[in-house]
């Protein structure tokens, strides 16, 4: 029989038997307990705080405390945590029948209601322990008998479901101890700068009444509200007979209160976690390194107050552990307090530093080497790049230069020739994988990104050069302790191995920057400068075994810098913290000779094998297989003199030739081509439909075209404007004559 059945059968009963009043107060009181027993716990019951975010360096030391819209500072902690006082002053003051009653508190409820009804307004609440724990998981502020009923039906259930050691726990967890100050470990610190366990019996009962009025008894702007709390508490604890009359006279004298604040370092670095992670919680080991941030920053301020140059007003730094990718360091700006600009994320054009990159993919793939000869001529990359036309800082051409140099003196010519050789598109997706974000796309940037117009992040181009120092391998910079980083080999060991022995070669950078620039140490370290277009940039980056340190110095506000290269604003402060990292850092190992990579002594000028005609010879490594199996003889004239293939035509009759070199052709025209046609385009301005004259092995060449002079360019070059008709274009050098004949025509519209 099922309980409706039941229900009816005592209503039929009549007199004899429970009457249908009797029956619907049962059923009211059955439905009230069914109901109060469905009632739902708070959500907030149902989950523990999670508490304040709390980042660590990677020995354990606090770098912040990040305040959340709840709290200042709030750090859960077991109840056994809590030192042998606070639960106990607490419960005495709360609370002192909480180990007796099940949620709610009859006697002290009773005595309540009476003091209430005489007020004709609630004025005593007699809420219990449990009651005040609903309450704070549901944020009541304000007093009301429904409220107060919730809670005690709560309470009543709660203390069925949980221990009270559970419930104690939870509610000092919770409550608030003044100054936006959650639970007694996050009160503890802030007022007496120890643990909630290692509390005195003083210190815990004074904490011990603050939650009543945490805004009235706050400790730092009311101290007096504060210490009267404290008399009263003492006097209620020694009525209750919890502390005896003896110790309430040995206590008279409140604790002395601190201000302790949560510790604030590396603000730029703790901004970048927590926009990295929005969701993080709890206590986290980060990578920092408190020790080497303090340096760095040192070194920062230091290094701008040194310059003390108006132009140049912010530098920023990134220190990476080598081995793991993990940040040592990051300076953002020279003050939060005055930028809050993350200089260590922001993009900004990377200038030469994208160079080693290209040339480790072209060593790699086996289409240069180390010794290899490259063109520094104005013309070099006119065929692939017509509309581009870099130069060099020095705004001088160095001619046939090796891969090495080309490297070292960061030249710029010779990179984009050898981007030409390697493909733009293939190139740029491969300084992706290396972990360059680049904001736009290659069409944006155009050639000119192995040149710096892609824009970099300094975290970035610090982890891409901490993998040139693992030997090749790409992997992200880390900044939490638990991240996990996928190692990626982007390029060879062998390969890597030649151009880390190219960045740290002094006498491969000796023609752009001497030999005694702040790049120059004693010991194995690779470095790389760069400098962005209009002076607005400067950069250097560089590794020893341990770490690589990158750079960047500037303004924020994209302001040029008067002409100031790299190697005066930021080498200097990236020298000096490579010397501070050197205390215990190793120098870098120099590359082993083994079956993949061999070493030969090469002509110094032409990176062949020395002959009769080789005035220097220098030690190259190579690849296996890749090192030069012939001599420079056929490189120089019988008195010595370099000889050059046509290419270099132009550059020989420059004033940049400072060795006397000249091409291997018998004098020749080279520009026009024999027979040439050209057409006239009726549309074309004719200022933009010129042919150039240019010679092979000729100096000092004198132009005709149909017996009329044609005089040079501002330049030095010759244009000669087309015109309808058979032309005969004639070049003299030095007693020497060639001249071929060329038609221009007129196109029709």
């Amino acid at each position: 029989m099922d309980f409706a059945s039941i229900c009816l059968s005592f209503f039929r009963k009549g007199r004899g038997g429970i009457t249908g009043a009797a029956l619907l107060s049962l059923v009211f009181v059955t439905t009230l307990v069914t109901w109060v027993w469905l009632l739902p716990l708070p959500n907030e019951l149902q989950k523990s705080p999670s508490g304040t975010l709390t980042l660590l360096d990677c020995r354990g030391r606090g770098i912040a405390e990040l305040a959340s819209l709840e709290a200042r500072t709030q750090f859960p902690v077991a109840l056994e945590q809590m030192g042998p006082w606070l639960p106990r002053m607490t419960v005495a003051l709360e609370d002192r029948r909480f180990y007796q009653h099940r949620g709610v508190d009859w006697r002290a409820t009773v005595a309540a209601c009476a003091r209430n009804l005489r007020s004709r307004h609630i004025v005593s609440g007699a809420s219990t322990i449990t009651q005040q724990l609903v309450k704070l998981a549901n944020s009541r502020d304000r007093r009301s008998w429904s409220g107060k009923l919730y809670e005690a039906i709560v309470a009543w259930k709660l203390e069925r479901r949980w221990s009270k050691q559970r419930i104690l726990s939870e509610y000092l967890n919770r409550s608030s101890y003044g100054n936006r100050r959650l639970g007694p470990e996050a009160a503890a610190r802030a007022y007496f700068g120890k643990l909630a366990r290692d509390l005195t019996l003083s210190e815990a009962i004074f904490m011990a009444g603050l939650p009543q009025a945490p805004t009235r008894f706050n400790p730092w702007r009311h101290p007096e509200e504060a210490n009267r709390k404290y008399a009263r508490s003492l006097g209620r604890l020694a009525d209750l007979g919890v502390i005896t009359r003896d110790q309430q006279s040995l206590l008279a004298e409140p604790p002395k209160i601190l201000r302790n604040d949560p510790p604030r370092f590396a603000p730029h670095f703790v901004d970048a976690i927590v926009t990295r992670n929005p969701g993080l919680r709890g206590t986290v080991r980060t990578t920092l390194d408190l020790d080497v941030q303090a340096t760095v920053e040192r070194l920062v301020r230091s290094h701008l107050s040194a310059l003390n140059r108006h132009d140049i007003s912010q530098s920023a730094v990134v220190v990476v552990e080598n081995a793991t990718g993990a940040i040592r360091a990051m300076v953002g700006s020279e003050n939060y307090a005055v930028s809050q600009i993350n200089g260590a994320t922001q993009p900004q054009s990377c200038g030469s530093t994208l160079k080693p990159f290209v040339y480790l993919e072209a060593i790699d793939k086996r289409l240069f080497t180390a010794a290899s000869l490259l063109p520094d001529t104005p013309d070099a990359i006119r065929n692939e790049y017509a509309d581009y036309d870099p130069q060099n800082y020095s705004h001088h051409y160095f001619g046939p230069v090796r891969l090495r140099e080309a490297l070292g003196c960061s030249l710029n010519v010779p990179a984009v020739f050898v981007l030409s050789q390697l493909g733009a598109r293939p190139t740029f997706y491969q300084l992706q994988k290396w972990g360059f974000n680049f904001p736009q796309g290659l069409d944006d940037y155009g050639a000119g990104f192995v040149l710096g117009n892609a824009e970099t992040r300094l975290v970035d181009l610090a982890a891409a050069y901490a993998g040139l120092a693992r030997g090749g391998t790409a992997m992200r910079a880390k900044f939490l302790a638990s991240e996990h980083q996928p190692l990626t080999r982007i390029a060879s060991a062998e390969a890597t191995a030649v151009i880390t022995d190219i960045l740290r070669d002094n006498d491969a950078r000796q023609k752009s920057f001497g030999l005694r620039s702040p790049l120059a140490f004693e010991e194995r370290v690779a470095a790389k400068t760069g400098t962005s277009s209009g002076f607005r940039d400067t950069w250097t980056v560089g590794f020893d075994k341990e770490h690589t340190v990158a750079v960047w110095a500037g303004n924020f506000d994209g302001r040029p810098m008067r002409d100031t290269f790299a190697v005066r604003a930021a080498t200097p402060l990236w020298a000096t913290i490579m010397q501070e990292l050197l205390r215990r850092d190793h120098p870098l190992d120099p590359p082993v000779e083994d079956e993949k990579v061999v070493r030969r002594d090469i002509c110094k000028t032409t990176g062949l094998l020395p002959s009769r005609f080789s005035a220097a010879t220098t030690n190259e490594l190579f690849l296996a297989g890749t090192e030069p199996n012939e001599d420079s003889a056929d490189y120089f004239a019988s008195d010595g003199k370099l000889l050059l293939p046509d290419a270099y035509t132009r550059w020989c009759a420059s004033r940049d030739n400072m060795i006397g070199a000249h091409v291997q052709s018998d004098f020749r025209i080279t520009s026009p081509p024999p027979n040439a046609r050209y057409q006239i385009d009726p549309v074309l301005a004719p200022s933009q439909q010129m042919v150039e004259l240019s010679a092979a092995c000729g100096s000092e060449v004198e132009w005709f075209v149909n017996g009329a002079r044609v005089a040079p360019e501002r330049d030095g070059r010759f244009f000669w404007q087309l015109a309808a008709g058979e032309w005969n274009v004639r070049a003299v050098s030095r007693g020497k004559l060639a001249e071929q004949t060329i038609t221009v025509e007129t196109m029709s519209n």
